[in-house]
């Protein structure tokens, strides 16, 4: 009946139309109210974005205080806030990994992360370390039984028919080590009681125990300390191996690959910051340029209207309407290059935590760099190859796979295990009290007392052997890491092929954004000339240069100083470029990753050795002051 009342139980799906009574409202509430939306419910603080004023716009012209800032600060306040790291090419898009990905995002929490990590390929030091803890186990259970005797030779002396009656527990206890060659060592303690109506025994209840060591070292598969650093301690089935990537020094080496993935971010992040930097100073240099032009080409209508008025020479209704519509141009450029430049900011600040708005507006301070900078191509290059993160990473996925395909080639041999065993056997009538059982004179009344005694102890002694057939499983996992390990030393040459291009690609921008300056400080030049002639002309014959030719030279100056503007950004963005592009881009902003404090042992560790190196301490003192791997 159980059984069926627990099949007939359980959770069904609502319907999609449910009647109560013909009540169609009452249906349609039930209906509503199972099928409805649910949003979780999280205690959280209010975000500093919900306190953000109205974005700066064209049609909210605030007055907002102007906040100088130079690139440092815009550096520092960027990695301050950023917790989780930004890129400047995720804003807009609609597969922004922020919003639709966020877990996959790099951030400062990812190495501590790694390093906690407890999942099979994940895991962290302190986490393959723990295959080493001592376990402790412990178990005790009661029971209580009744059955019919059916054979008086079998039932200890009752008669066929009778209920034997017979009350149980159980209680064990173990802890176990595991050792840095792959050793195990094991001590157990456990206790059987028994009491039961059978009139053959020698004492109604019974208490029979033991005390027992055991230890098993691998010999041959799964054997030694570099095994065991690499994969962890052997399976009891090599078949049943999960990898062999599971020690120590593969899990550091995961924690080092999380490090270089983290420093790339924050390379990343730093070209970024510095790329719209220079952007947002280019957009305020843009916007000067174009009210300088608006406002000339306002003053050119002006004029020219005023001389349409009285009938001047030079003036008519054809030249204020081009003057009008001249002036309407370039304030619709002025227009959109001050929203370029409120653009520019607000990417500015997003790449630097702020909010949307917090009253400020922010203005870079630094100038840039205009001197003509010429980095040598071989020491550029061979400071890509050592500083890059991505080939630090890829060389330290080469060092694990090197290591775990060593791992694995210890697994082509057989599993031979060296066993043993060394137990103490107890048995008494009571499990503690007088020693005397009142049936013999073997003082059998305490169970602990003759387990102290040791007087009944048992041994064993041995070797075990198994080898899988042609060892197939072992000899696939072998081929498989070669040919990974073949594959990533392929993938890293191609790195360094292709980093080698990306420096080149950066050597040219460099030369091309030089030169390029070096043509719009010219043209900017002959702009200037260009204009104070034609100011000159003018002032000497206005009907011959009419003010139209002179606001058209002011317009020129104008597109030639945006020109010359974007020139100096595109030509100090390349010089960033190659220090990003050799990997040099935190050295060259002053910022230095450290993965945190160390143990408190460590200092100590690290003092005495600081000590020896400066008194020339010999060795053997090293050796003795120096802890175990471990601890």
């Amino acid at each position: 009946m159980l059984i069926c009342l627990a099949l007939l139980c359980g959770c069904r799906k609502l319907r999609s139309h449910v009647w109560i009574d013909g009540d169609r409202e009452t249906a349609n509430y039930y209906v509503a109210q199972a099928t409805h939306i649910a949003y979780p419910a999280v205690n959280e603080p209010v975000a500093v974005a919900a306190y953000a004023l109205d974005p700066h716009r064209l049609r909210n012209l605030d007055s907002s205080a102007i906040r100088d800032i130079s690139l440092a600060e815009a550096i520092h306040t960027s990695l301050t806030n950023s917790q989780i790291v930004r890129s400047s090419g995720q804003f807009l898009s609609s597969s922004n990994p922020l919003l639709n990905s966020p877990d996959l995002l790099p951030s400062r929490y990812d190495p501590a992360i790694q390093e906690s990590g407890v999942l099979f390929g994940q895991r962290g030091v302190e986490a393959a370390l723990s295959e080493f803890d001592a376990q402790f186990t412990s178990s005790m259970l009661w029971g209580h039984n009744e059955t019919i005797s059916n054979n008086a030779f079998t039932s200890g002396g009752l008669t066929p028919g009778d209920t034997l009656l017979e009350d149980t527990g159980v209680f064990n206890s173990e802890i176990s080590k595991r050792f840095g060659g792959g050793g195990q060592f094991a001590v157990s303690h456990n206790w059987n009681y028994s009491l039961n109506n059978s009139p053959g025994r020698l004492f109604g209840s019974v208490y029979e125990g033991s005390t027992r060591a055991e230890f098993r070292q691998p010999l041959l598969a799964g054997a030694g300390t570099e095994y065991t650093r690499i994969a962890g301690p052997v399976s009891e089935s090599i078949q049943g191996v999960t990898g062999v990537g599971q020690g120590v020094l593969v899990a550091r080496i995961n924690n080092d690959m999380a490090l270089a993935d983290f420093e790339q971010a924050v390379h990343t992040l730093l070209r970024d910051i510095e790329t719209q930097y220079w952007q947002l100073y280019l957009g305020y240099q843009a916007y000067h340029s174009q009210v300088a032009a608006r406002d000339a080409a306002l003053d050119v209508w002006r004029q020219l209207e005023s001389r349409a008025r009285v009938g001047g020479a030079g003036a008519g209704l054809a030249a204020e309407a081009d003057a009008r519509d001249t002036y309407y141009r370039l304030r619709g450029q002025a227009d959109a290059a001050l929203d370029s430049l409120y653009a520019a900011e607000a990417e500015l600040r997003r790449l630097m935590g702020l909010t949307v708005n917090d009253g400020e507006i922010l203005r870079p301070t630094d100038e840039p760099v205009t001197a003509n900078v010429l980095p040598d191509w071989n020491q550029n290059l061979l400071t890509a190859f050592a500083r890059r993160p991505e080939l630090r990473r890829q060389k330290w996925s080469i060092k694990s796979l090197d290591l775990q395909l060593r791992a694995a080639e210890n697994l082509t041999r057989p599993r031979l295990d060296f066993v043993s065993a060394y137990q103490v056997n107890g048995f008494g009538d009571d499990l503690l009290g007088s020693p005397a059982d009142g049936v013999t004179t073997k003082h059998l009344g305490n169970a602990y007392d003759t387990l102290a005694s040791n007087q009944q102890t048992g041994w064993n002694l041995g070797l075990q052997f198994s080898v899988p057939i042609g060892l197939r499983y072992a000899h696939a996992q072998v081929r498989q890491f070669e040919l990974r390990l073949a594959k990533a030393q392929a993938a890293l040459q191609e790195q360094e092929v292709e980093i080698s291009h990306e420096v080149a690609a950066a050597f040219r921008d460099l030369d091309r954004t030089y030169l390029a300056l070096e043509n719009s400080t010219q043209r900017l030049a002959a702009a200037r000339d260009q204009h104070a002639a034609l100011q000159s002309q003018h002032e000497t014959d206005s009907e011959r240069t009419p003010a139209q030719e002179v606001f058209r030279a002011q317009e020129a100056v104008a597109q030639a100083e945006i020109t010359l503007a974007s020139g100096l950004v595109e030509y100090n963005v390349a010089l960033m470029n190659v220090q990003y592009r050799t990997g040099q881009l935190l050295e060259y902003d002053g910022i230095t990753l450290t993965e945190g404090p160390w143990p408190s042992a460590a200092y100590s560790d690290a003092d005495r050795h600081a000590t020896a190196r400066g008194k020339a301490l010999p060795a053997i003192l090293m050796r003795e002051t120096t802890p175990p791997l471990g601890q």
